[in-house]
């Protein structure tokens, strides 16, 4: 890990909020040309592989599942439809307006039809590109998810965790964060994705309330618990 990379995991431990939830795999195949088309709107792009499975998940294979995904941005022709319907309104909160952050992953959830495949849940995930990012978005987004957490539906609960994402290409590893909708303990999976679209709806609002700013602090009690 670099000097900058312990930067970002180090102002991310300030906060009671976000807790370290590993991912895997995390891994990309080029993070660096990633951000580099994120960041460069008018540069070519690949035309993007988007394949729907029954359940509706969308990736190159198109079945259901985790599955790889062509890794799309907002100047893509196809970064809406890459997009699933249901996670849509906090991506395009987070990629847009205030916030204008970068999204290296996304899914809407999913309740699979066989019995084999582990029901999916609703997250986004942000990839800061400086510490001082990494920062001003984590202590915004625990904003959010406090500001949140009292009209969510009791069925679900909002998670906000850091973990790494890896270039397949170098074998670095990037602290990311990921924002997620999750059953609360003790719900079933019928209650949980019927008060989904309910709790998607309060997420964004509380996002849209809030914006990335060197000058605030995250949204936790002093001396409050991690969540």
């Amino acid at each position: 890990m670099t000097g900058s990379e312990e930067g970002m995991t180090a102002a991310g431990a300030r906060c009671r909020t976000l807790a370290h939830r590993p991912r895997f795999p995390n891994v990309m195949p080029d993070v660096d040309e990633f951000l580099g088309r994120w960041n460069a709107p008018a540069a070519p792009r690949r035309p993007a592989r988007l394949l729907r499975s029954a359940d509706g998940n969308i990736n190159t294979v198109g079945l259901p599942g985790i599955h790889e995904a062509d890794d799309v941005d907002p100047g893509h022709p196809q970064w809406r439809a890459a997009i699933e319907d249901g996670v849509w309104p906090l991506v395009d909160t987070l990629t847009t307006g205030a916030w204008r952050l970068v999204t290296y992953d996304s899914c809407e959830g999913h309740a699979h039809r066989s019995a084999s495949l582990t029901p999916g849940r609703r997250r986004v995930g942000v990839l800061p590109r400086s510490p001082q990012e990494f920062a001003r978005a984590a202590a915004a987004l625990c904003r959010a998810v406090r500001a949140a957490a009292p009209d969510v539906p009791a069925p679900v609960r909002i998670t906000l965790g850091t973990c790494d994402l890896t270039c397949g290409r170098t074998g670095r590893r990037r602290p990311v964060l990921d924002l997620g909708l999750e059953p609360a303990p003790g719900t079933g999976d019928d209650a949980y994705f019927a008060a989904l679209h309910t709790a998607t709806e309060v997420l964004a609002d509380a996002l849209l309330a809030q914006r990335p700013a060197a000058d605030r602090p995250c949204g936790c009690p002093a001396g409050g618990r991690r969540q």
